[in-house]
């Protein structure tokens, strides 16, 4: 069974051909569901630190700000891991007029969450 989640709260941006998507994440543990695009992008993590994974594998943990670069066709998803992290997605999309989503998930795969409780747990015995 899969647990409910937070979720992020979204803005979007379009201007000049680059799409930006906001995501803020308010609390610790908030996490961007699955999906990939058909292209390769960037997510700048403005501020806070998140776990990443691509393709339901681990690729660890980043601390802002730094960008995160994201292969075409690579499934990604995010975990917040302080509040008030924020990320931007960021796409060109003059290509097609629109962010081309590969496949999009409305639900966090229960893996990911066991790994993301597994993770803030440690966190908070250090």
């Amino acid at each position: 069974m899969i647990e409910p989640v937070a979720l992020p709260e979204v803005e979007f941006s379009i201007e000049d051909g680059i799409f930006i998507k906001q995501m803020s994440m308010v609390s610790t543990g908030t996490f961007v569901p699955q999906h990939s695009h058909a292209y390769a992008h960037s997510s700048m993590l403005a501020s806070g630190s998140v776990r990443v994974w691509q393709n339901d594998e681990l690729k660890g943990d980043f601390k802002a700000p730094i960008p995160i670069n994201i292969p075409a066709g690579v499934k990604h998803t995010f975990m917040s891991l302080e509040p008030n992290t924020v990320v931007y997605c960021i796409h060109r999309i003059d290509r097609s007029g629109h962010v081309e989503i590969d496949e999009h998930a409305v639900e966090v795969s229960q893996h990911i969450i066991e790994e993301g409780i597994l993770c803030l747990g440690q966190q908070q015995q250090r």
